[in-house]
């Protein structure tokens, strides 16, 4: 018996080494697949919006995720530069990641602009189910060189202020100056409601208004609010002429240094911050609403027979912009909301 209790010790002496480098080894190995690193993250709405918060989420969620390893550092408000450098930066690899709407990368990858066909989403529902569905997945395969395409989050329902008029009907957009994106659809798109569509960098569009360079806009409400478009715009009409998604991109030339462990850190941290930006975006773009009419706005609503009649206007555009896009991605993209909308009756 007590040779049976010296062996047993003797064992356990010997192993209880190996068994504390194994522990220390295995951890030190894991440890070494996420590396110190800093990421600059740059977008251009102002510090504290819905687009801000999104990013701020998924920095928290990266340091909780990385033990505190990997440092996202937000740069909001355009501070180093607008969303056609930003990408450019991206690509390059100066910045490591972004958010912006899919539309605005149309002219490195035309599939994108398939987000930005007009009236194509009825509500914050459907375009959930269709972006977070196999369309929406197989979509970020198709990001353009030199960028990696992570998740969508929500900017919201464009719509469109100006201080000429109220517009409440396709006839009344007759003649307006509107700054757009730089994105051909959208520019399209205005053009053919009546209006002179004036692309233009966002970081110079209060400018713009101030100096009556431009009669209007259209944006999200919660991007109105933000940026104090109410201080030199009057109208405020809720066209909710095209939805956009934000889409969150790393720079292909960061993620290809990256391990796996890194990438799945950020993958998974710009998943799980969607469903909080999200909500913080809808719910900003509620109260924004309130906040614009309290700060003076004349707020005019689009009725459903003039949608139906705009969408009639629009649909040698939309036809065109299908060949431009690839009519069979685009006749997926609309079976896949035909299947959203009969499955949500």
């Amino acid at each position: 018996m007590k040779l049976m209790k010296k062996i047993q010790g003797a064992v356990h002496t010997c192993l209880l080494p190996l068994c504390v480098a194994s522990f220390v080894f295995g951890t030190t190995a894991h440890a070494q697949d996420v590396r110190e690193r800093v990421i600059k993250f740059s977008h251009v709405q102002p510090k504290n919006s819905h687009m801000d918060a999104g990013a701020q989420k998924f920095a928290d969620l990266v340091a909780q995720k990385s033990n505190k390893k990997i440092t996202v550092r937000v740069y909001p408000g355009g501070s180093l530069g607008g969303d056609i450098q930003t990408l450019s930066a991206l690509q390059g690899g100066t910045i490591e990641m972004t958010t912006m709407p899919p539309g605005l990368m149309i002219g490195l990858s035309k599939e994108y602009a398939v987000f930005d066909l007009p009236f194509l989403f009825n509500s914050f529902q459907e375009a959930d189910e269709f972006l977070d569905g196999a369309m929406g997945k197989s979509m970020l395969d198709k990001t353009p060189a030199g960028v990696v395409g992570l998740a969508y989050w929500d900017h919201g329902f464009r719509n469109l202020t100006n201080n000429r008029r109220p517009v409440t009907r396709a006839e009344d957009f007759q003649g307006l100056k509107i700054r757009v994106a730089q994105s051909p659809m959208i520019i399209n798109t205005i053009n053919g409601l009546g209006a002179n569509a004036t692309p233009m960098s966002f970081t110079e569009l209060y400018a713009a208004l101030e100096s009556r360079a431009v009669d209007g806009q259209e944006n999200p409400t919660s991007v109105i609010e933000a940026n104090k478009f109410f201080e030199v715009q009057k109208y405020l009409t809720l066209s909710r002429h095209q939805y956009n998604p934000l889409i969150v991109l790393s720079s292909r030339k960061m993620w290809d240094q990256l391990t796996p462990d890194e990438r799945k850190i950020l993958t998974d941290a710009a998943i799980e911050a969607r469903a909080y930006q999200r909500t913080v975006s809808r719910d900003m773009d509620s109260k924004a609403l309130a906040s614009l009419k309290s700060a003076g706005m004349q707020v005019s609503e689009i009725s459903e027979a003039e949608r139906k009649n705009m969408i009639e206007k629009l649909k040698p555009v939309s036809e065109k912009l299908a060949k431009d896009i690839g009519e069979p991605l685009v006749k997926q993209v609309r079976a896949e909301m035909d299947r959203i909308r009969a499955a949500g009756k």
